[in-house]
């Protein structure tokens, strides 16, 4: 594809199959299979798309489309913990009314860290930061973890409420026995389980697998990582509620955390208008990483997106090796991600502009406004490709009585769910064309980190 018509292209064949947006691209799928367990595959459907000719090795959904139905089946079962959300909420906002501090570390991971720092815009810092020194917390506190050994335990028998919630990176009793790896961080090294430390556990639903996509070609595990999305939504939640009961003192147990997970649900739902051109986009990426591009991914001003690629379940080609020097040798075959959560970050403009000028195919994911101005010269319309995050606040979703900025984003876990959609289906058109990439296990799966350290070689070898 050159570089002069490359836009008008991919443009082009959006257009074409722009009437299945909201369907599935190969045709009408069932919805019932759990994240953790992949979903029968039959024979593909013929004429189903443009690319049918090459190999389907035996799939009818695509990897896309299983990962953003992974996504509403964790924001679903989220629905389920509302009335226990407004419980912990309402203990919340009375232990900060007596002055004392809810703390929380349920920010495992990649991404989470990033989302959930108070420093986050759009995060009214109510829950506390303790990175991860128990010690710090007093009785009468509260505090939301993802951890489980005797620190937190101590912290309990000294009288801090714990709220243990679950998540991938921790070993629980709701996983198979075996499946982590005993390495006396993610195996819990004391031995306790998360009802021998926690008052109550709160379920993320986020799958042990962390992966949201069953690749036959790449059968040892689930691949593109999910906690960006079930930890982030939690913890917003959480915030919107307590906020509110803060604010109100007649406020309902349940309402804003009730009024969040919809609008996150409503935007994950509007993601599937962009499936037709992530389609489009990701053949482009297959046809430049197998002719030896190489793939990269910037977010200046949020450094969550860029986090939560090279990383567990995660591909293994985006941010491989030193971008200044590996850049230059295939820079005309190269691809830049850029994902925002402004419409056009000056640092990130300047970065979408440079490499498209050195002949990479740039995508953009950001909002199209911020509170309701528009921006001249957008990421999403400067790329090469653009995709809206349909999150067009500065603040969030969450208006609060009596304060004047909104609260809560959505920019950051939708625009990460945009992102491994994809890469899931770059995957998807790679082994389709005979090149299947490498994927990082989880070090917190037995045998992660061997097979990682096993796969290198292989991976350096074939580039991708």
């Amino acid at each position: 594809m050159s570089d002069t018509n490359r836009r008008d292209l991919l443009g082009a064949g959006a257009t074409l199959i722009a009437g299945l947006t909201g369907q599935s691209v190969l045709g009408p799928t069932t919805s019932a299979a759990a994240p953790q367990h992949p979903a029968p595959r039959g024979p593909a459907r013929p004429h189903a798309g443009k690319w049918q000719h090459e190999y389907t090795f035996g799939h009818t959904e695509l990897f896309m489309e299983e990962y953003h139905r992974g996504t509403m089946e964790i924001l679903g079962c989220q629905s389920g913990e509302l009335e226990q959300i407004g419980e912990l909420t309402s203990r919340a906002a009375r232990v900060i009314q007596q002055g004392r501090t809810v703390w929380t570390s349920m920010n495992s991971g990649h991404m989470p860290y990033y989302e959930q720092q108070e420093t986050r815009r759009g995060n009214p810092a109510i829950l506390k930061e303790h990175e991860r020194k128990f010690e710090r917390l007093q009785k009468g506190d509260m505090v939301f973890t993802n951890f489980c050994n005797k620190d937190v335990l101590a912290a309990r028998e000294r009288g801090v409420y714990v709220v243990c919630v679950t998540v991938n990176y921790h070993d629980n009793e709701f996983r198979p026995r075996g499946f982590t790896a005993d390495d006396g961080f993610h195996s819990n090294r004391d031995g306790l389980m998360l009802r021998d430390v926690s008052n109550e556990i709160l379920h993320s639903h986020v799958p042990y697998t962390q992966g949201l996509v069953h690749a036959p070609e790449i059968p040892e595990f689930a691949i593109c990582p999910s906690s960006g999305t079930g930890s982030g939504s939690i913890h917003w939640m959480l915030t919107a509620e307590i906020a509110n009961k803060l604010s109100n003192g007649q406020a309902r147990a349940v309402d804003k955390s009730a009024e969040y997970l919809r609008i996150l649900t409503e935007r994950m739902e509007q993601v599937k208008q962009h499936m037709p051109q992530i389609r489009e986009v990701a053949v482009a990426v297959a046809r430049r990483i197998r002719a030896g591009g190489r793939w990269f991914s910037r977010s200046i001003e949020f450094e969550g997106f860029e986090s939560e690629l090279n990383v567990a379940s995660g591909v293994r080609v985006v941010n491989w090796s030193d971008e200044t020097h590996s850049w230059k040798a295939t820079r005309e075959k190269n691809v830049m991600l850029i994902n925002a959560i402004s419409p056009a970050y000056p640092d990130e403009m300047k970065l979408a502009l440079e490499k498209q000028v050195e002949g990479a195919l740039v995508i953009g994911i950001g909002p199209g406004s911020l509170d309701g101005v528009g921006s001249v010269g957008r990421l999403i319309d400067v790329a090469d490709a653009g995709f809206d995050n349909f999150s067009p606040e500065s603040g969030g979703v969450i208006r609060i009585a009596g304060h004047d900025k909104s609260i809560c984003p959505t920019s950051g876990i939708v625009g990460n769910v945009i992102q491994q959609m994809l890469v899931a289906q770059w995957a998807d058109e790679m082994v389709r064309r005979g090149s299947v990439p490498y994927f990082l296990m989880g070090n917190y799966q037995n045998g992660g980190v061997e097979y990682n350290a096993t796969m290198r070689m292989f991976f350096e070898r074939q580039g991708f």
